[in-house]
């Protein structure tokens, strides 16, 4: 089903998916963050230990990826699979597509997860769950809450130029965070009555910085291995030889989508936010999972006492 507005949403949930309870627990909005995003592993794994509940999840990107495998009982097998990862593994799930809307088409990892979710559909899930995702003819913000698992968490990673677009009925689909990098909104439309949201992207840009800066000083800019001095005709084409197409693409989109997760949160801000910082883990570096995996743990660690205060707190006053 989809659902690109909070009215549309509030009247058509699951009559099994209610959040409206005085039990204890909270509903978790999960960012996206591209291999950082490994992160959220770490970070339900901490809930978990600290037996937090979990009410709902509503996740964009590889957030949607994590709390579907989470919801789906398959955490477990998705932690190994990205542990297990190594930079020639990688490749080999890098089924690319030259003639296609993307560089790579997504169906050896789409395979990879029918083997072990096969046919899950997310409103038979044990609790609510929505993946974010973008109809790319017309911006709007879909939210994925029926239908194949599979198919909805494909839609909301379908990193435009790097995954080709999902098609899901009659709407194409391209990654949430295009729109909403971290849904707190979705979290707020189910009525979840404690949010915690878990920011990726927090420490890897500066707070929106400009810089007044004329053609001939470029004292800030960063030089590659290899490249002229700066202000050279060649600077920009070595920049992009250093970042690689794909690079380029990967590090506009996290900016945008830095610059919007700021500017909704702002607007919306959850009860507790979570932000691991991963800013060193490159966004391509899938490999390193373990890093990104255990930096959520320990950071989601430090705020548990605050997430059991609030889990408890809201649950008193609805009582």
């Amino acid at each position: 089903m989809f659902r690109a507005s909070v009215e549309d949403i509030a009247e058509d949930m699951h009559p099994g998916h209610s959040t409206e309870t005085s039990e204890p627990g909270i509903a978790l909005a999960l960012g996206g963050g591209v291999a950082p995003g490994w992160a959220h592993i770490g970070v339900i794994k901490a809930l978990d230990e600290a037996e937090i509940p979990i009410k709902m999840i509503a996740g964009t990107s590889i957030g949607a990826l994590v709390g579907g495998c989470y919801l789906a009982g398959k955490l477990d097998e998705l932690e190994k699979f990205a542990r297990s990862l190594t930079p020639r593994r990688i490749v080999g799930f890098l089924d690319l597509s030259l003639r296609g809307a993307g560089l790579i088409s997504g169906y050896k990892l789409a395979e990879r997860m029918e083997e072990h979710m096969g046919n899950v559909r997310i409103e038979n899930l044990s609790r609510p769950m929505v993946c974010v995702s973008t109809e790319i003819s017309t911006g709007h913000e879909i939210w994925l809450s029926e239908g194949s698992l599979i198919d909805a968490m494909r839609a909301s990673y379908a990193l435009p130029g790097i995954f080709e677009p999902v098609r899901i009925g009659n709407r194409i689909l391209v990654d949430g965070a295009l729109v909403n990098p971290v849904p707190v909104s979705v979290c707020r439309a189910f009525e979840a009555d404690a949010v915690v949201a878990v920011n990726l992207s927090y420490d890897m840009f500066g707070r929106g910085t400009v810089v007044r800066n004329s053609s001939h000083e470029f004292g800030d800019v960063v030089s590659f291995p290899g490249q002229s001095q700066p202000g050279t005709k060649n600077t920009m084409s070595r920049l992009g030889k250093a970042l690689g197409i794909t690079g380029a693409m990967v590090e506009a989109f996290n900016i945008i989508q830095d610059r919007i997760a700021r500017s909704r949160l702002a607007g919306d801000p959850p009860d507790i936010s979570l932000r691991p910082p991963v800013g060193s883990i490159g966004l391509a570096e899938f490999h390193r999972a373990d890093e990104a995996i255990d930096i959520g743990y320990e950071a989601t660690k430090l705020e548990i006492p605050r997430l059991q205060a609030l889990s408890s707190a809201r649950s008193s006053a609805l009582s």
